[in-house]
């Protein structure tokens, strides 16, 4: 009888082992699935973030072009706008002395959004064309305006940046 145990010695330790062992390769699992999630979501968030701060940008510079009187171009006026018909394209948009800073604060981003107007053209609409004496216009606005306006922005880091790009007509 002292014969069968003998073969059985040692077989609860090795399943015990087995199972310990399967239950930790499923607990390293989760915990890199969670880590990876995280850094998932730590991106969207640094993502969104810097949408919405060029998103302010924009809405800042609109109402900037907004409140103008008239137009005047150079780096020492401000707003800064750039003449891209004489002129040509920046090279280096972000680097120019035409970059202007967003007035409003955005606290959580590594650094605040800009943005750089840039005066594209003068549209001449057909019934101005027509409307050779200014007939029930303002003799001083006959033509729209058109900027092109680019805001970049950035996150929580600033390895997520995002550029937006408007177009943006005023009548002077």
């Amino acid at each position: 009888m002292r014969s069968r145990p003998r073969l059985n010695r040692g077989m609860v330790l090795v399943t015990s082992l087995v199972i310990l062992l399967v239950i930790t390769m499923l607990a390293l699992s989760a915990v890199q699935s969670t880590s990876i999630q995280e850094l998932i979501s730590r991106n969207q968030r640094d993502s969104n973030l810097a949408f919405n701060a060029a998103e302010t940008a924009l809405v800042e510079a609109e109402s900037v072009i907004n409140s103008l009187s008239s137009l005047s171009y150079g780096d020492s006026v401000s707003p800064k706008i750039y003449d891209a018909r004489s002129a040509g394209a920046l090279t280096n948009l972000w680097n120019s002395t035409y970059v202007n800073a967003s007035s409003s604060n955005v606290d959580v981003v590594a650094s605040q959004p800009v943005f750089v107007i840039e005066h594209v053209r003068t549209v001449i609409s057909d019934e101005d064309r027509l409307n050779i004496d200014n007939i029930g216009q303002n003799p001083n606005t006959c033509c729209t305006q058109m900027f092109r306006i680019t805001a970049r922005g950035t996150g929580g880091t600033d390895n997520a940046k995002v550029v937006l790009q408007t177009t943006y007509g005023k009548r002077f």
